[in-house]
């Protein structure tokens, strides 16, 4: 290796060689600047510390560091600055502290020796904890005169470590001021029966989770009122829903439809609960649909299911097992031209109905988000936003994989397709107005799909219209309270 003259770091005096501590005059003229750190690691320990680890450089000189320079790049963009000049030391651990809470950090790492500084390790970042995100989709259902059973979704964003548990707080008859009903659950269970409840009383609920930085932000608001007692004689549970059928909708998702209770017990029916192999994957699915897509699963796998129906008098009895089983990875190839046109259409309905309930979703979603917006206090407007966000982020990611599969299968289906084609007009097994009408189905799917991505982006679009008008109407709001404070004051001079 050739050498690197040591300008900076030898003097001469008297001219005398000065040799650093430890060194020898022979190593000091042989030796060069060391190679980089190796593995550099970083994890975040807390809201304001992270921890960094690498391997100290691999070469001929390595016993020869005698520090490292540390570099940091707060929000993980932008141009790095130097943290640590000089460990002093060999160490290869560093404890960053004082750090801002939620903040991604990149580091690099330099190592030292007499003759200068090496090049930089590999880059590697961490971003502090944070308080999570606020939990969804809170219902509670009455179950007895003395019972309410609440259910919600978990936080989408747990702030970079675990959820420690929950904290519950009610609202009894739906006044006044929320108290503490549950500090701590101390446990992840995204469940709670609140029992000893006073018969017909209205009680409101709201839920924080918890992890070891602090508490979030309030999940949405809801309301149950406990049974009268006694129960009226007209209302029970539900009748069992009949008809339940379970179909692929593709390799990863099975699709479930059924008959809503010929009895409703007398009072509404409030939601579904659905059970997969006998263990409850949706406890209360909050609406009337009478359909339901179980996303997530693998391929070419058997699932058995069976719905019952929530009403206010409480869960009535399950419908009969329906079994279903998830298409093969491989999709079927067209074999003939007689059914193509069938096929076509089928795969343009699964299309469309999967991109229906994308779009269903996150409407949805779009509008709850714009609601909890405009109920927010300025403080918690911002974390709500961005909880918005995460939540539709985690229902594009939802349908991408199948979307992209489903289109993937129908390229796979097509070109089988129109080589199947070709070869039946060669051989005359179909006619020039056949070909023409196959083709034609083909090429609906791309026509078919466009049209209903083109009605969920005009929806969203009038969704931010009327956002915008919400903001306008509480801006006019203002403005009226400006002239009415005008008014006062003219008012007073007049006087």
């Amino acid at each position: 290796m050739k050498t690197i003259a040591i300008t900076l770091a030898l003097i001469l005096l008297a001219g005398t060689l000065v040799v650093p501590i430890g060194f020898s005059e022979a190593q000091v003229s042989e030796l060069t600047v060391p190679n980089p750190p190796k593995n550099l690691t970083v994890t975040a320990v807390s809201r304001n510390q992270t921890n960094l680890s690498w391997t100290a450089p691999v070469s001929s000189t390595a016993d020869q560091v005698n520090g490292y320079k540390i570099e940091i790049r707060p929000f993980c963009s932008g141009s790095f600055s130097i943290l640590v000049t000089n460990t002093t030391n060999t160490t290869t651990t560093y404890s960053n502290t004082g750090l801002a809470e939620g903040i991604c950090y990149e580091y690099q790492v330099f190592a030292l020796n007499p003759a200068g500084t090496g090049n930089a390790s590999n880059i590697a970042s961490a971003t502090t904890w944070t308080v999570p995100s606020a939990p969804t989709s809170l219902t509670a259902i009455p179950v007895s005169q003395s019972q309410i059973n609440l259910n919600w979704t978990a936080s989408s964003n747990t702030g970079g470590t675990l959820l420690t548990g929950y904290k519950i707080e009610r609202r009894d008859s739906c006044a006044g001021s929320f108290s503490t009903l549950v500090a701590n659950t101390s446990n992840t269970s995204t469940t709670y029966s609140n029992t000893g409840l006073v018969n017909g009383t209205c009680y409101e609920y709201r839920v924080f989770a918890h992890n070891v930085v602090d508490t979030s932000l309030a999940s949405n608001n809801v309301t149950a009122t406990t049974l009268q007692n006694p129960a009226p004689s007209t209302t029970s549970p539900p009748s069992a829903p009949t008809g339940l059928s379970v179909t692929a909708l593709f390799n990863t998702a099975l699709k479930l439809t059924w008959s809503a209770p010929s009895n409703t017990g007398g009072t509404p029916i409030l939601g579904y609960q659905i059970q997969r192999n006998g263990t409850t994957i949706v406890n209360n699915t909050g609406n009337t649909q009478t359909n339901f897509t179980n996303f997530g699963l693998l391929p070419a796998h058997q699932q058995t299911y069976r719905v019952a129906a929530w009403n206010s008098a409480g869960l009535g009895p399950y419908s009969s097992n329906a079994t279903g089983t998830t298409n093969n990875q491989v999709i079927i190839i067209p074999t003939s031209t007689s059914n193509l046109g069938q096929q076509v259409s089928s795969f343009v309905h699964q299309y469309n109905d999967l991109f229906k309930m994308q779009r269903d979703e996150t409407i949805k979603k779009i509008k709850e988000c714009y609601e909890r917006v405009r109920n927010a206090t300025p403080e918690n407007r911002k974390q709500i936003k961005t909880d918005c966000k995460d939540e539709l982020k985690a229902i594009t990611e939802q349908y991408k994989d199948a979307r992209k599969q489903f289109k993937e299968d129908f390229k796979v289906f097509r070109d089988a397709a129109k080589t199947l084609i070709k070869v039946a007009k060669e051989n005359k097994i179909v006619t020039k107005a056949d070909v023409k009408e196959l083709k034609t189905e083909l090429k609906s799917f791309a026509k078919d799909t466009k049209k209903i991505e083109k009605e969920f982006k005009k929806e969203l679009k009038e969704l931010k219209k009327e956002s915008k008008k919400t903001k306008k109407d509480k801006h006019d709001d203002k403005g009226d309270k400006h002239d009415d404070k005008g008014d006062k004051h003219d008012d007073k001079e007049d006087d």
